[in-house]
This record gives structure tokens, C-alpha cells and sequence, in this order.
């Protein structure tokens, strides 16, 4: 059987939260591509106003994009700090398990 950690988590909404936020960040990078892309083809164009867009959204959409790699990071970041406590919690239900079943046995 398979571990679903959004199933068998503690904490089902900070994994949800961090998920939101990894696919907002997704969906900014998605944006910011289109605004890069549309910047470059502006900068082609022999019209001198669309040049002056195209020069003035490149910056914004390599921003932007960049901004929404650091929501996708952060996003990640709390479903990591989830895995690693449920790992954490469910290796200290088994050794106070394996602890009752040897009582002679003095961790320090």
C-alpha cells in the first residue's frame, strides 16, 4: 500500500495550503512565459510603440516569473517540513513501541 500523505497526514491542510501555493506559483510562471514571449515578438514588430512595450514588459515578465519560482519553492517548502514531521512523528511511534516490548532497554 501505497503512503498518500494528504490521506494520512496530520496536518491535511498545510498540505493543502502548500499545494495551493505551489500551483499559484505555477500559474504565475505560466504567465510570466506568456509575457516574455509576447515581449520578444513585440520587439520584432517595425512599429516603434510596440517595440517600446515589448522593452518595457520583458523585465516585467522575467520578474514575475521569478516571483512565482519563489511561491512554487515555498509551496514545496511546507509540504517537505509536513513529510519530514510525519516521518519524525511516525519513527517515534515505533520506537516507543519496540521500547514496551523490550523493557530492559535504556536509551540515553
Amino acid at each position: 500500500m501505497e503512503y498518500n500523505p494528504i490521506i494520512n497526514s496530520r496536518f491535511k491542510t498545510l498540505l493543502s495550503l502548500g499545494k495551493t501555493i505551489t500551483i499559484i506559483g505555477w500559474v504565475i510562471v505560466g504567465f510570466a512565459a506568456l509575457t516574455i514571449f509576447s515581449s520578444l515578438k513585440s520587439c520584432v514588430s517595425n512599429d516603434s510603440f510596440a517595440k517600446a512595450i515589448g522593452m518595457l514588459s520583458f523585465p516585467i515578465g522575467l520578474l514575475s516569473g521569478a516571483f512565482g519560482y519563489f511561491f512554487v519553492a515555498m509551496g514545496q517548502m511546507i509540504s517537505c517540513f509536513v513529510s519530514m514531521e510525519d516521518n519524525t512523528h511516525e519513527t517515534v511511534e515505533l520506537l516507543n513501541e519496540l521500547k514496551s516490548q523490550l523493557p530492559n532497554f535504556n536509551a540515553k
